[in-house]
């Protein structure tokens, strides 16, 4: 009976476990990210977490002019099947990119630790950061919330390195993280990327760490699985096992998942049709799209050439009839002034044989 009572304990533990998607916080992944982009890792380590914390006891405090400073990277940080070269710092535990630099509520974020509450802003964060051409790492030193008192601040860190891998490593977390929901306007752990496609449907990426055990000394680590931006030719792009379809687009010969938020020549060189192409099928409807293009050149032409000819046929007939009317005017001057040249000359001859009978009467 014993037995029986202690394997029912365990198979309900191990269930709980599974249920909510985590496990012990040790080096096993206990969050799942349900994109592919990451495998997540939670655990506390106060030896590890010494090692992967950046020293900044040295540097000045950034001054933040709207709550955040924006910040040039000295690499290309891969996030989400995007490339990112600019960020913003912002005073309220997270760093944001895209379009969202100076948004209240972002939908483009890495946060180890978002807190906005019902005053905008926390001005009072000490807010540090450093780079060396392959990592960048920002420091929040005594964040505080709208709620505790001055004793209760949040200390942490947030690394992103030139390969994609993220670590958030907490120095100091007063209390229950949770907490803190009922109390904020919003309260984050993870990421986002929002975009819209073409049609105007919204689609998004996101990693939610809000309910995992954060504690002192805790590291968050984000190691980056190979995405479909990293492959490189068709065969290897459209065989490729991700849990994000893979689609190579022949327009630009590259590789990247069907709706690519970061690429408008995505979707203008419709690449997101050749989702359930081979590399055969691809290069006949590339050629199909590439004749098809040269019909549309052609008819084009034509029909430019069509337009040409008819203006210069429009063109030719009206200098035409210009030119009858011209000719017309002409014959007629010339006939009245035949006309005129005759009259003359028969008035000329009267006049020759009327003189010599005059004369003669004259005589007599």
């Amino acid at each position: 009976m014993r037995v029986n009572i202690s394997l029912i304990y365990f198979l309900i533990l191990v269930a709980a476990s599974h249920g909510r998607g985590t496990g012990t916080i040790n080096n096993r992944p206990l969050v799942k990210d349900r994109h592919g982009f990451f495998n997540i890792s939670v655990q506390a380590n106060d030896r590890l977490a010494q090692t992967l914390w950046v020293d900044m006891d040295g540097m000045e405090s950034k001054s933040l002019d709207h709550n955040y400073v924006r910040v040039n990277l000295a690499f290309t940080f891969p996030l989400f099947d995007r490339t990112i070269r600019s960020l913003a710092v912002n005073s309220n535990g997270y760093l944001s990119f895209g379009n969202d630099f100076d948004a209240q509520f972002p939908a483009r974020y890495i946060a180890p630790l978002m807190i906005i509450g019902k005053k905008y802003g926390n001005r009072e964060t000490s807010i540090k950061f450093r780079q060396n051409g392959k990592s960048f790492t920002v420091q929040w030193g005594n964040l505080k919330t709208h709620r505790y008192g001055k004793h209760d601040r949040f200390t942490f860190q947030a690394t992103l390195h030139e390969n994609g891998n993220i670590e958030f490593v907490y120095k100091r977390i007063p209390f229950e993280i949770t907490d803190l929901i009922d109390h904020e306007h919003l309260v984050k752990i993870g990421m986002e990327d929002l975009f819209y496609l073409p049609d105007m449907e919204l689609m998004y990426y996101y990693v939610d760490l809000i309910g995992e055990p954060i504690q002192n000394s805790t590291i968050v680590s984000f190691k980056a699985l190979p995405t479909c931006r990293s492959l490189k030719n068709c065969s290897s792009c459209v065989s490729a096992n991700l849990s994000s379809k893979c689609v190579w687009c022949p327009a630009l010969k590259r590789c990247s998942v069907s709706f690519d938020p970061s690429s408008k020549d995505w979707f203008k060189n419709k690449c997101q049709d050749f989702e359930n192409a081979t590399c055969t099928v691809t290069k006949n409807q590339a050629h199909s799209i590439s004749e098809e293009r040269i019909a549309l050149t052609k008819i084009f032409i034509l029909a430019f050439i069509g337009f040409a000819l008819a203006l210069f046929a429009f063109v030719s007939c009206v200098m035409a009839w210009i030119g009858n009317e011209h000719s017309f005017h002409t014959e007629n001057d010339k006939e009245s002034e035949s006309k005129e040249r005759g009259k003359s000359l028969i008035d000329v001859e009267l006049n020759e044989n009327t003189l010599p009978i005059f004369n003669n009467a004259f005589i007599y």
